[in-house]
């Protein structure tokens, strides 16, 4: 559906379309589509129009939570050019997704939590920018299924997934902030509560950084414990990743 664009008097303002040929993409994938605009009444000096991935970031400041949808991975499409009354303008696109970019599926299952869009923006001097917001499926890689698998396959249960605005301390981290995949206490392992699990991808492989919420005792309190470790994806299939995190896990869990 066209979206209006404000004109600078505020008026007769042309109108944007987007149609995304990709319904979804991995970390790293090309997202296609075409963007359409349409003159209005007047015509319009069009300064750029991109594409970026937006998702919903959860950050604090002075001491309260909030939310708000964050944009990433900005692609330079068209511009600049003048838009004239009525003309009809069509541009191809594609537009990689960052390999840090939040995952919304894994195993063929939502992932709870995660939303990611893909945002069309026309820069028009002298009015509010228009948006064309259009939501996209971001599948897990070959190498964040292996994981995710052998986090389940040791008795912790999926809850689901956020987007928090901040940095790992010592990552390759490249965005403002990261994903947390939630899960459940398992039973192998009565001393943790609860599991989370970020992933930092590159091209070659992923840091994979494991937190823990520690139940506390008659000596100490319940407080976080972290492991992280590196996999590399010319060697995923040849490392029993379940046992990995085991010895990762039970380590964490005899932690004084």
């Amino acid at each position: 559906m066209f979206k209006k664009l404000l004109a600078a008097a505020g008026v007769g303002g042309a109108e944007v379309e987007t149609e995304l040929f990709t319904p979804g993409v991995q970390p790293g994938g090309v997202a296609e589509g075409v963007i359409r605009l349409r003159g209005g009444k007047v015509a319009q000096d069009i300064a750029e129009v991109a594409v970026e991935f937006v998702t919903r970031v959860e950050h604090e400041r002075d001491d309260h939570e909030g939310v708000r949808d964050m944009g990433f991975g900005r692609t330079w499409v068209q511009g600049p050019f003048r838009l004239e009354p009525g003309a009809v303008a069509e541009f191809r696109f594609g537009a990689r997704a960052p390999m840090e970019t939040p995952i919304t599926f894994y195993n063929g299952r939502v992932l709870p939590g995660t939303w990611v869009a893909l945002r069309t923006v026309v820069d028009v001097p002298g009015a509010v920018d228009a948006t064309d917001t259009d939501p996209i499926g971001v599948g897990a890689l070959p190498a964040q299924h292996v994981l995710l698998a052998a986090v389940e396959r040791l008795g912790f249960g999926l809850r689901g997934a956020d987007v928090e605005y901040g940095r790992i301390y010592h990552s390759t981290q490249t965005l403002p902030f990261y994903q947390e995949i939630e899960f459940g206490g398992s039973p192998r392992y009565p001393q943790l509560n609860q599991l989370e699990v970020t992933f930092m991808p590159d091209e070659q492989g992923m840091s994979v950084v494991l937190e823990a919420d520690k139940r506390g005792n008659l000596w100490s309190a319940s407080r976080d414990v972290l492991d992280a470790l590196r996999v590399d994806y010319a060697t995923l299939e040849q490392r029993d990743w379940a046992a990995e995190l085991h010895h990762r896990l039970a380590g964490m869990a005899s932690r004084r």
